[in-house]
């Protein structure tokens, strides 16, 4: 598998309402590996025209870099963070001590744990109390992405718009799978 890294640059899909000039949301992993198990949050992020960044930052690797990372997020404009880790995930959990924004956490499976992820989700869901970290499912980017942009619709609210239309989405297709069963 060919490892890929989204460039940092604004991703803003030309048909949408620009709702910041600049990102909103840090897509953050340890790993380039780890990032490309997340990348489906930046597509859903693309979908609903939200401006996001990405970035490789190890908590244990490279503390400084990740120290630095955290400590100037609210300066860059980011209003939501999404950070993933294997193991014991403690790259969401340092960020959120670092920051007051809302950070969420996305454990990840990871074939060197016998555990099946369940050892990043226990970590990442065991925060002391001051330091909270959303958790969504294990490897559920999707969800996190969508979580964010609920997040960013309290203070952009054309985003409940587009919410409600995703949600609209599911129904119709349960419907239409309903539909197709009821032919078969």
């Amino acid at each position: 598998m060919k490892s890929t890294l989204i460039p940092k640059k604004k991703h803003q899909r030309s048909d949408e309402r620009r709702i910041s000039d600049h990102h909103l949301v840090s897509v953050v992993a340890p790993s380039i590996e780890l990032f490309n198990k997340i990348h489906e949050a930046c597509s859903v992020l693309e979908n609903f025209g939200i401006p996001y960044e990405t970035n490789i930052v190890a908590a244990h690797r490279s503390p400084n870099k990740a120290f630095k990372y955290a400590s100037n997020l609210e300066d860059r404009g980011i209003e939501v963070v999404l950070a993933c880790g294997t193991g014991s995930a403690h790259l969401p959990g340092m960020i959120a001590s670092l920051t007051n924004l809302p950070v969420i956490g996305i454990p990840l499976a990871h074939e060197s744990s016998l555990l099946g992820g369940t050892d990043s989700l226990l970590s990442i869901i065991q925060m002391p109390p001051g330091v909270p970290v959303a958790t969504v499912g294990i490897d559920s980017a999707y969800n996190a992405a969508l979580l964010a942009c609920q997040i960013l619709s309290l203070k952009h609210h054309f985003l409940r718009e587009k919410l409600q239309s995703h949600k609209q989405k599911m129904e119709e297709k349960v419907d239409s799978d309903e539909s197709y069963l009821r032919v078969s």
